[in-house]
């Protein structure tokens, strides 16, 4: 397994795509905390300034499904779609003598890693090294539990969502397809977050990861409300990776 980890993460080092988005990210999050800290652009009604961290306001673009989501579906088209013939099919080079299922498990692991890379690491390590150089000062200890709490089980979240982007990479082989349908299932999260819906579906809505995403950044969340998250985005990356496995397991080989 270590060896395919190892090959996963030599393939994403010499993606050209990864370091683009790498350094969009870097730039991006960094432009934008300091607009925030630097108070030239003000934003209110953001879960961190309701725990006290209003320093921290721009992070409230960076978790939004539709900003993240362009970031990892561009990165899993051209990091896993790239990897499938013209037809779809897989490249012989892809299987090299290794079960299907351990393949795919680790280009699902680099693949998030590089995902959490993008849109948390980079994101919140930006926003402190900017409070840290233009205050001087760095947040309590309460502020920093509220970060890594929240941002630990978004993480967890976003472990459910990249599986189900790696799932759709795999199905479509292709890396314009990738991006289509990436984007089109965050428009529908969105609508889908806006619209009515009936009890039963608001329900099942209410412990999927399309809800949590926005659920764990609340500063006043239960052990209850802690408990749930962990268990969806748990649940939710393990059926999405044993789906992605099977389908992977059928695609053909060229």
């Amino acid at each position: 397994m270590s060896n395919l980890l190892q090959a996963e993460i030599f393939k994403l080092k010499h993606n050209k795509s990864f370091w683009v988005l790498l350094i969009i990210s870097a730039a991006l999050s960094s432009l934008m905390h300091y607009l925030v800290v630097s108070e030239w652009w003000m934003l209110t009604n953001t879960p961190f300034e309701a725990a006290g961290i209003p320093e921290m306001n721009a992070l409230s673009m960076f978790i939004l499904p539709l900003f993240f989501n362009l970031m990892i579906g561009t990165l899993a088209a051209f990091y896993i779609s790239t990897e499938f013939g013209s037809t779809g099919v897989i490249k012989n080079q892809i299987i090299s003598g290794k079960h299907r299922s351990l393949i795919y498990f680790a280009k699902y692991v680099v693949y998030t890693a590089a995902a959490v890379i993008l849109t948390v690491i980079i994101p919140v390590g930006s926003g402190l090294i900017l409070k840290l150089i233009i205050s001087g000062s760095i947040f309590n200890g309460d502020h920093l539990i509220y970060l890594l709490t929240s941002f630990g089980l978004f993480t967890l979240q976003l472990a459910g969502y990249t599986a189900i982007i790696t799932l759709i990479a795999i199905m479509t082989g292709d890396s314009g397809k990738t991006i289509i349908f990436s984007i089109a299932l965050t428009l529908i999260m969105f609508v889908i977050d806006q619209i009515p819906m009936s009890d039963l579906i608001s329900k099942l809505y209410n412990y999927s990861i399309f809800h949590q995403f926005g659920t764990v950044m609340n500063p006043e969340m239960t052990a209850g409300d802690i408990v749930t998250a962990v268990s969806t985005g748990v649940i939710s990356t393990v059926v999405m990776l044993l789906i992605g496995m099977y389908v992977f397991g059928k695609k053909e080989i060229k």
